[in-house]
């Protein structure tokens, strides 16, 4: 049984078309619907990214973290305490040239959303003492419970009043 083509359908030639001179392809963002007149220009760029604060990238300090088990553990052992109801600080005097600090939030505080919040606001904290810090400290903060309902001038003020009483901030050194 023979089967007609429709007659739509054509017959091509297995060999490959040569090129035609001038043969243009549209642009990916060219639309043939809209007339010229009616398309629209894409709006310009900003010519930096905009973040959510004005003071990150290369002008804010960096801060130096603790990360050892054993720099936990000798703060542990040794050093001064000092406590607020929002914070508790344990600072040990080092002989190093730089400030090392280690933020300790555990899970009576709340998820781990709250908790990296927590920390993201002690660490902004600490970023605007920083030009005041003395080197040669180790300080672990640990959060209490209460410090998630504070406001940001609370709780830096907690740090800043903890840190000078330990001699972190300012000149005065406690033994």
């Amino acid at each position: 049984m023979e089967r007609n083509a429709p007659s739509h359908e054509a017959d091509l030639s297995a060999q490959e078309a040569t090129s035609q001179q001038g043969a243009r392809l549209p642009r990916p963002d060219e639309d043939h619907r809209w007339a010229p007149s009616a398309r629209r220009t894409s709006p310009s760029r900003p010519k930096e990214a905009h973040g959510l604060t004005s003071d990150r990238g290369h002008n804010s300090p960096r801060l130096v973290m603790l990360s050892k088990p054993e720099d936990f553990a000798a703060l542990q052992g040794e050093g001064i305490v000092r406590s607020h109801p929002l914070l508790v600080v344990r600072i040990r005097r080092t002989g190093l040239e730089e400030t090392r600090f280690g933020l300790s939030t555990g899970r009576k505080l709340g998820g781990a959303v709250v908790r990296n919040r927590v920390r993201r606001r002690l660490r902004q904290a600490l970023r605007v003492m920083a030009p005041s810090l003395q080197p040669g400290w180790d300080v672990l903060i640990i959060a209490r419970s209460p410090v998630i309902g504070a406001d940001f001038q609370t709780l830096a003020g907690a740090l800043h009043n903890l840190l000078r009483r330990g001699g972190v901030l300012g000149g005065r050194t406690v033994t």
